[in-house]
Parts: C-alpha cells; structure tokens; sequence
C-alpha cells in the first residue's frame, strides 16, 4: 500500500490508500469542527477539524468498527446512505432521500440500494425528524454533493484533465473522450472524504453538515419530480417489517408500570405481591416510580394490576380543569414570566391607524394528544459491563441517548438506541422523550435482564405528552375600500417543547432542563413565537406577539411534573393559524367581499395568488360574501356552507377549501368534501406528497371536530377512545388533494406536514357560512356548536 495522499474538495478533505487488490470504496466521513461532537458528560468535545473516522471514541456514533458513513460508494456500482432520522409514515427518508442523493450524485434511483436510519451507531448526524425536505435533507445533500465533486477529482487526475471537463450520468463518469463507471473508479483503492461538520451530535438538532459544495441546480433534475415506489410498504403488507412491538432479546422479561394517583402524586407505600399468585414477578421501586416484572406479560399485567390496587399515593390537585382552562388562561396565568416576542412581519402603526370598520375577537384552541393507535413501548437492556441498548420507536433517537445516560449517570458512549416503525398516527409519537424508554431501562437496570416495557391505553393517553392550548385576542381593521388596514393579535400559548422524560421525573433522577425563564433553549425552553408565516404582505399595519407562561401544574408539583406539553404537528403554528385564518374569514364577511377572493386582495405575494386562484378553479368555488343568503342557526335541516384558509408554512404555500353540513338542532358538523392546493416549491415524490398531505388533512379534521384533552385539578380524565375520541372512517370527506408547484420557484418545502393546521379555520368559517353564527373555538363538538348557534 503506498503512502496517503490528501486534496481539498470545497473545503472537505479526500484521502486515498492504493491497494493491489480489493473491492474499494468511497466513504463520507465526518471531519467535526471545533466545539461539535459528544463526549461522556454530555457537553461538546473539541475535535481536530480534520479528524478520519479511526479517530472516533469507541462506542459512539464515529466508531470504526461501524458503517457510520453519509455516502458508500462500493466497486459494485451501488451506494448506501444514512441518516439519523426516522421514518414516522412520512415515508421520506425511504424515497425523497435516495431521490435527492442520486440526483446529487448522477446515478440511477436504483443505484441506491440501502438506506440505513435511526439506529445511533449506524447513522452519523443525529437531530430529530422534522423539517424533512425543508432543512434536515440538506445534511445528505450536501454530502453526495461533497462526495460527487470528490469523484470527478479522481477521475480528473485519473483521465489528465480538468474535473470541470467531466460529468455523470447513470452512475458513469465521461470527459476528455474517457468513460468509467464510479464502481470501476473506487475499484483497487481506499477514499476516504472527510466533510466538515458543525453542532453537537447529542443535542436536540444534531449535526449539521458544513460549507457550500455547488448543489445541482432544479433545471436539471432528472430523478426529484418523480413518483417512485415507496419500498417499504410491499415489506408491511407482506408482514416482513420488524415492528416496535415484535423486537425481542433472549432472556428478556416484561414490565408494566404503576403510575401515580395524579400528575403530582406521591408514592406513600408500594402495593404488595402475592408471589402465590405471580411466582415470577417484582416489584421495582425507584423514588415514585413503581413498575412490575414478570416472566410473561400476562402475568406482568395481572400483577401490576393487583399491585396497584394496594398502592398508596398521596392527593394532589394543582391543575385548573379543563373546563376551566380559559378562564385561568384569561385571568390568572402570568403572562409576564418570560418576555413575549414580537412576529418577524410586524410592520406600520397599528395604534395610530385608522379605520371605517374593525371586529374583535377571542379564539381557542385546546390541549390535544398526539394519540397513536398503539400504546407507547421500549425494550431495554442495561447490561453488567455498563452497555444499554433501548430498542423503541422514536423521533429523535440521539437526543434520548443523551437522556437515558443521564438516567443511568453513565456515558453517552455506553448508550445505544435502535428505533423501528411503530403503531399508526400522523407525525411525532409519544416515544422518544415522553414515552415508554426510560421507564424501561430503570426496570432493566433493576432485575438485571431486558425488559420489555408496554404501555396501556389510559397510561399512555393521561402520561404522555400534549400539545398546549392557546387562546388569541385578534382586531382587524378596515378601510373604506374594505382593505385590511390593520391587523392586531395576541397568542397566549404555554411551552410546546416540554422533552424531559416522565420516568426520570418520578424516579428523581436526572433529566435536560425542563421549560423554565432560565432555559436559554429556543424551542425547549418557555418562550413562545410567532410561527404563522404571515401571508397578508398588503397590509400596511401588523402587529403579532406571541406571550407565554408555565406549564400547568408546573410550580404546584414537587417533582415538576403537570401537564407536560410537546410539539404535535405543525407546532404552535397550528394554534396561530386558526385563530388568524378564521377572523380573517370574518373580516371578510364585515367587508362584504367573498372569504377567498378577500385573500387575494390583501397579499401582495405572487406564490399566493397564484395558489388562491388555483383553489377556486379546483374546488369549483361559488365566489360570494358569506354566510351565504339561506344561512340558518335554527331547524333539523342540515345547513350547506363552505370555508377557505391559508397557510405559509417551510418555504411552502398551503389553501385548503371545504364543503361542510351542519345541523343547527343537533350541532352535528359534518365535513363533505374538501380541496387542499399546495405550493411547496420543488416537489421531490408527487405520489408521497399527495399521501402525506391527505394523511395531514384527515388529521386535521380529527383535530377540528373531535379531539381535546380533558382533566380535573388532579389528573387527565380522558383515558381511552369513548373519552378523547378520534375520526372515524364513516366520517373520512371526499377529499381532493392538487399539487401545484410554482415553475419559477426552485427551493425545497415541507411535504410532511402542514395540511393539519390548515383544515380546522376552513371548517370552522363554512360553518359560520352555514349558520351565520362565529365559530371561535375548536373541537366543533355539537354540545358546543349548539351553544354558539343558540348565543
């Protein structure tokens, strides 16, 4: 083997080792900058900027012992990529990914024969699964842009001329009358390219990828815009996929937990076990968390359930009740706990300016649960020589590998996370940071085995986290011309991010901080901010602030537990579109100007218009002011109305318009059809897009007709699907999903969400186009429907 030899590609370093023989390879690595990485006590590590993989500390994600590359190029002309996100039915990462990288690369869809995800030994970046197309795909992107500009440097030297004389094509290499396939050129020797990287690889956004490789420009794409198969459906339906639920280690035992009386309980005395009865199992008690083990999980379940009927804890109320939540939220939250922030568009004078007509109103929106099919679970070992290995299905596995070192007090070193598909919902599970992990490996460390720990269905529906509610003061003003003159909100919101982990809280060991004033976190920590993309440019005077306050129960619990909240779909944004969407609508109706064609005339924004008008040839809109001549609050006859709405949300552009039936002597709404228009810019998988923005519109009826958490001043009294129901199939509207991509835009936008937040304004407004009464507040339920038609 000869001497290494290394060159600068745009700021990433190549490295070559020649060998007689050998299948080669070309593999990214890391090259971590100073300040980025992880090390045992969870800070960030200083790191040579042109640190090689064998560098890497054992056991964590860089180890040489493990495929911990971006990009593998192999002699046999196929690549395999990895990322550290996850696939939550987004299905992404399995089709969008491989399609940018071969794009970025120049070889076939085909080429890309393994994409390897999540597992934090196996993957490089870390960072959870969010802003998929919009900001964390550029981490790959960058990567085979990285790794292609390193192939045409060594076909460059290879066929003596310049790389700029050369290009690929299918996986081939051509220039200077010369050809070679990228297996042929990687063939006999070793590359190694080492790419910049900045961040922490532990923290809440992971790794970043660094500098600026020239990325191929959308006018030539040839692979993104089209609808390739998603691989891993023919792999469920076939019952191949290795679910959550089906993970299993030899030896292992199963847990249950015994959770506390309230969300501030206290444990007074464990119950007893009758070994008579449960020959194999215990009991584990670590400060006020108690759970069971047991050889089998029957058994695990019948004695955590006779233990528990013995438990004492003690009483605890520190929570304003649902049914009182607004009035708190209203009149006794301390909105001044933090300072309130101001939205990025604020623009003119709202004070001073003047108006020939304006309206007011307050608007809400509930806790809801992210509510998956199946309960949360994890399967953990915590073995004698001090490695934990958690098996679970989560959103952001390097983030909880921080968090259960923290649990244990050991090193991040020691913490493997492996994640895999898991029970059905749209977008973030309760796994990861408020689920299941934690409780398990507190249960593992205890017996001194694996134990497989599931949750049930009260647990999980009253222990997890929620999305937090929010309630809005909006003022619009008009001009005599009917024009917005000014727009005027507040949003009253509590934390969205709560990630500490609910096992740890009761056990009293360690966690990350929770939302507190001194939590300088942006997105963990207690502000709140203007999330809403304002889309109303003509107007000359706005002012948006966004003021939050404690977690409910927060400061009342001991164990600073209470309502933990954490982001659902389109988080904090869902909160504020709906109460601007839906006095937008209302502005409307003051100005006796059609509800879509209102929009139109207060945006200066191209991409707006554009998708606007696109909507209303779509969804064959009868362009009129609202509520329409027949309007009726009154009678068994259903009542036909139609709303409109829209959102800006990752670069993307949202309009959703529906057709709804309501019953003003019931309340029953019932959503008929609906049409949701998209503009995300360029569009990466047509099919996938589709799939995905009509699993966020049914979510987002759900949201809007059915879902909201209930509870008392000590617990959450919603426990199963009679007590926070759900949308049935019976319920499912006609629905017509267009993609309408602007020709002149060519950045990436949000696919995997968005359409969620955008239904429930449009429902909410065609009621009132129906009913001639405001809709202010979401579930639609018909106990409160008939409340505001009878108002």
């Amino acid at each position: 083997m000869s001497d290494k030899t290394t060159v600068t590609v745009h700021g990433a370093q190549l490295s070559r080792r020649k060998f007689l023989r050998g299948s080669g390879a070309l593999v990214v690595s890391l090259g971590l900058l100073p300040g980025c990485g992880s090390n045992s006590d969870n800070t960030a590590a200083e790191t040579p900027a042109t640190a090689e993989i064998e560098d890497a500390k054992p056991g964590t994600t860089l180890d040489a012992t493990q495929p911990t590359s971006w990009v593998e190029i192999l002699a046999d002309n196929t690549v395999t990529i990895r990322t550290g996100k996850c696939d939550f039915g987004q299905g992404s990462i399995y089709t969008a990914y491989p399609q940018i990288v071969a794009e970025e690369l120049g070889v076939s869809f085909d080429a890309i024969t393994r994409v390897v995800s999540g597992d934090t030994d196996t993957t490089p970046d870390g960072g959870g699964t969010f802003g998929l197309l919009r900001t964390n795909v550029l981490n790959l992107r960058k990567a085979a842009a990285y790794t292609r500009e390193a192939l045409l440097t060594v076909a460059g030297e290879r066929f003596g001329v310049e790389s700029s004389a050369l290009s690929i094509n299918d996986g081939v290499i051509t220039g200077g009358g010369q050809s070679i396939t990228l297996g042929e050129l990687v063939s006999g020797q070793q590359l190694e390219l080492t790419i910049p990287v900045s961040g922490e690889l532990i923290s809440f956004s992971g790794l970043v990828v660094a500098g600026d490789p020239p990325l191929k420009p959308a006018s030539e794409y040839k692979i993104v815009g089209q609808s390739f198969k998603n691989p891993i459906i023919a792999e469920k339906v076939s019952a191949k996929t290795t679910w959550v639920g089906n993970a299993k280690l030899p030896g292992m035992a199963h847990g249950r937990v015994v959770l506390p009386k309230t969300l501030g309980s206290k444990l007074v005395s464990a119950g007893t076990l009758d070994k008579t009865r449960f020959p194999t199992a215990q009991t584990v008690v670590v400060g006020n968390f108690l759970g069971v083990v047991a050889d089998t999980e029957w058994e695990a379940i019948q004695a955590s359930q006779a233990v528990a009927s013995t438990t004492q804890w003690s009483d605890w109320q520190g929570l304003p009740g649902s049914d009182g939540l607004f009035d708190y939220l209203q009149n006794d939250a301390d909105w001044d706990a933090v300072p309130a922030n101001l939205g990025g568009k604020n623009s003119g004078d709202v004070a001073s300016a003047k108006a020939a007509n304006s309206l007011s109103g307050s608007y809400k929106v509930p806790f809801q649960k992210h509510a998956p099919i199946g309960p949360s679970l994890a399967l953990a070992d915590v073995q004698a020589d001090g490695r934990v290995e958690v098996h679970t299905h989560t959103q952001n596995p390097q983030q909880l590998r921080r968090q259960i070192g923290l649990v244990l007090g050991t090193s991040t070193d020691n913490v493997v996370i492996r994640t895999y598909p898991g029970p059905g919902h749209y977008g973030r599970s309760n796994g990861g940071n408020a689920g299941a992990e934690d409780q398990a490996v507190l249960l593992s460390q205890a017996v001194g085995k694996p134990v497989r720990l599931q949750w049930m269905r009260p647990e999980d529906i009253q222990w997890s986290t929620q999305a937090s509610p929010n309630y809005a003061e909006v003022t619009i003003g008009l001009d005599d011309n009917g024009k917005i003159q000014s727009y005027k909100a507040d949003h009253y919101g509590l934390p969205m991010q709560d990630d500490r982990n609910v096992g740890a809280l009761l056990a009293g060991k360690p966690t990350i901080q929770g939302p507190t004033p001194d939590n300088p976190e942006r997105v963990q920590g207690m502000g709140n901010f203007m999330a809403d993309g304002w889309t109303y440019g003509a107007v000359p005077n706005v002012l948006e602030t966004a003021h939050s306050t404690w977690q409910l129960g927060f400061r009342e619990s001991e164990q600073n537990i209470g309502l933990r909240n954490h982001s659902l779909r389109t988080p904090t944004q869902f909160q504020q579109n709906f109460p601007r969407e839906v006095a937008i609508s209302e502005a409307a109706t003051v100005a006796g100007v059609d509800t879509l064609q209102f929009r139109i005339d207060n945006t200066d924004d191209r991409r707006v218009k554009r998708l606007l008008t696109i909507l209303r040839d779509e969804s064959q809109w009868d362009t009129r002011p609202s509520p329409q001549a027949n309007a009726s609050a009154s009678g068994a006859s259903e009542q036909i109305g139609r709303g409109v709405s829209l959102m800006f949300r990752g670069n993307g552009y949202w309009a959703c318009a529906c057709r709804i039936g309501v019953v003003p002597e019931t309340g029953k709404v019932r959503v008929q059809e609906m049409v949701v228009a998209v503009d995300t810019g360029v569009v990466v998988n047509p099919t996938q897009l589709k799939r995905q923005v009509q699993a966020g519109a049914l979510m987002g009826v759900s949201q809007a007709l059915h879902e909201e958490v209930t509870f008392d001043a000590g617990t959450v009294t919603s426990r199963d699907w009679f007590s926070y129901p759900i949308l049935t199939m019976a319920e499912m509207p006609n629905l017509k999903v267009v993609l309408a991509p602007d020709p002149e835009t060519d950045i990436y936008g949000q696919g995997s969400e968005g359409a969620n937040a955008l239904v429930p304004s449009a429902i909410a407004s065609a009621v009132f186009d129906a009913t001639g009464k405001h809709i202010r507040q979401i579930p639609l339920k018909p106990e409160y429907v008939k409340a505001q038609l009878n108002a």
